[in-house]
């Protein structure tokens, strides 16, 4: 079974329709049939939220729903531990991104298994992880 590190970009195209929503739900129909696993930093969780929340045409019940959605599919999240933390500091500072940002980048160059991203800022060169851009 491959394995992907997916960031927020990615997840949002889940329930949106926007460039590179049609790639996003090919991904979840794998997800969902267990042919593919996806990891994910636990910060994906406060983003969508965030994200969300600044979404003008989201209602508080779609929101709602899609929070629930999320939270049934077999997903991974990967709380930080101090190596995957350490990780993300160099990476952020090596290529002048987030913390944040850095944060999906770590978890799939631990991991040994490709970033899939539609965020130009993950699309840096990072020779050790593969990223995949929709």
């Amino acid at each position: 079974m491959k394995s992907f590190v997916l960031d927020t970009s990615v997840v949002l195209k889940w329930f949106s329709k926007e460039r590179g929503s049609e790639e996003a739900e090919k991904l979840l129909r794998f997800l969902e049939r267990k042919k593919v696993e996806v990891f994910l930093p636990e910060l994906v969780k406060y983003e969508l939220g965030n994200a969300f929340l600044k979404g003008k045409e989201l209602t508080y019940l779609r929101a709602q729903a899609i929070l629930e959605t999320l939270y049934m599919l077999p997903l991974n999240f990967v709380a930080e531990d101090l190596k995957l933390a350490k990780t993300s500091y160099r990476l952020a500072e090596k290529l002048g991104i987030s913390y944040y940002d850095a944060c999906f980048l770590a978890l799939a160059k631990t991991r040994k298994i490709p970033l899939i991203t539609a965020n130009p800022k993950h699309q840096k060169a990072v020779r050790s992880v593969k990223i995949i851009t929709f």
